[in-house]
């Protein structure tokens, strides 16, 4: 949001919430589903895969989970005040693996279509909790973000974005 004539920074130390996350687990547990509960996450630019060479050099960041979303659904997320978590249901082992066969879109569609079913079990036990967290920081991420003089932001922007920087 900020952009075209407002400039502001939000922390994103922790991109997601870590009370709708910690929520999120809960009811991903409820399914039985197998967990893993925080990790590193990197976003790569798709729509390719990753080479062998840059799958191994994010095993060796300490990389949990390669996907091509998120980052910037995180960060708009913080900006607008919203909490933000990820159900990370992953597809493949990308190509690191070598016993596994490359990464190709038929295989990681065969498998994102058995994790909706997952998904949706997973959404009807946290829809229900959601009322019950409490409030946390992310709501007031962006309360001293702007940095930009207020007399310099175009009216048209700050009505477009007033709901959010009221």
């Amino acid at each position: 949001f900020f952009t075209k004539g407002m400039v502001g920074h939000v922390s994103l130390a922790d991109p997601v919430c870590l009370a709708t996350a910690k929520a999120l687990s809960l009811a991903a547990h409820k399914t039985n589903a197998v967990v893993h509960d925080g990790g590193t996450y990197i976003c790569i630019e798709g729509p390719q895969f990753s080479t062998r060479a840059e799958s191994h050099v994010y095993r060796q960041w300490g990389v949990d989970v390669i996907g091509m979303t998120n980052v910037t659904e995180a960060k708009l997320a913080r900006e607008a005040g919203l909490c933000y978590s990820t159900l990370a249901l992953v597809t493949d082992f990308d190509c690191w693996h070598v016993e596994e066969e490359p990464v190709t879109l038929e295989a990681v569609l065969e498998i994102m279509h058995k994790n909706v079913e997952q998904a949706q079990l997973v959404l009807k036990e946290l829809i229900p909790m959601l009322g019950s967290i409490k409030p946390c920081s992310c709501c007031e991420a962006a309360k001293f973000a702007v940095v930009t003089d207020p007399e310099k932001i175009p009216q048209t922007l700050k009505d477009e974005l007033s709901i959010l920087f009221g």
